[in-house]
């Protein structure tokens, strides 16, 4: 707000009341906007937490170089991309703190600090301005007949009051002043810096895994022709089963078809020479 003139007139402390109810005005907002800025890095860090997590889940699941299984599910591969995970968990951990201090450390320094200092001076002001009214009106009564070395102290008392109300009025003028100011520019630097948190975070995360994208379709390639290999030799041994249950059943058959053969027509040949050997003895 430009301030056409200095003197301590209705018009001046108007333009001081409207500032003063902008910076009001403002402290509410920014409390609201930290609170939503402060739910979103705390989710960042919880997500980050669960992302550091699941690269351990999957370090533990993969297991270690002396584990028996290690190579039969793919570990190698598994540390690998364990890695990978650990790394873009950084960027978001380094992402989260960007926006903190972009963001959430400067509006509770305003809200806090800045905000909070324009309250002071003003509190500072309307002490000068009391004293200075005081003195004033201490030095409105002065009579002729007052000793020369009392006035001339009444007077300097006003001299002094007048220069501490001015210091504290131009205080105050220069600390909403300061924050009309960056209400114009302020915000926007950190909101801008914050998409460019955003890009430089997505852009690394890309990045990484651009470069790991042939070695991630290898990957893929291999396990779908190993789970097509497996696939024929999981058929070819379901072929082998029924081949080898059909054989069973075709002995079987053919043992009952001797049975049914036999001269004796009693079912009971196959113990026929036995029984005629225990005779024999």
């Amino acid at each position: 707000m430009h301030f056409a003139k200095l003197d301590d007139s209705p018009m001046f402390r108007q333009q001081i009341q409207g500032l003063e109810e902008g910076a009001e005005s403002l402290r509410g907002r920014c409390n609201k906007f930290f609170k939503g800025c402060r739910k979103y890095t705390e989710w960042l860090g919880e997500a980050y937490d669960e992302e550091i997590a699941f690269a351990t889940a999957l370090e533990t699941f993969g297991g270690g170089h002396n584990d028996p299984i290690f190579s039969a599910l793919g570990g190698h591969v598994m540390t690998k991309f364990t890695i990978a995970l650990r790394e873009i968990a950084t960027y978001k951990e380094v992402f989260r703190s960007q926006i903190e201090h972009m963001l959430n450390d400067r509006l509770l320094h305003l809200v806090h600090v800045d905000l909070h200092d324009v309250k002071e001076d003003r509190k500072r002001f309307d002490k000068a301005s009391l004293v200075y009214d005081q003195a004033r009106e201490k030095f409105l009564s002065l009579r002729k007949s007052t000793r020369m070395d009392i006035a001339a102290s009444i007077e300097e008392e006003l001299h002094n009051a007048r220069s501490s109300f001015e210091q504290a009025r131009f205080n105050l003028v220069t600390a909403l002043s300061d924050i009309e100011a960056r209400k114009r520019f302020e915000f926007l630097e950190s909101v801008s810096g914050v998409m460019d948190a955003h890009l430089r975070y997505f852009k690394q995360g890309y990045e990484l895994l651009h470069t790991m994208e042939p070695y991630i379709h290898q990957v893929l390639a291999y396990a779908q022709q190993t789970r097509e290999s497996c696939n024929q030799e999981q058929l070819s041994l379901n072929e082998r089963i029924e081949e080898y249950k059909r054989q069973i059943d075709r002995e079987s058959n053919q043992s009952l078809s001797g049975v049914q053969s036999s001269p004796n027509g009693d079912g009971v040949q196959p113990f026929s020479r036995k029984s005629h050997k225990v005779i024999e003895k």
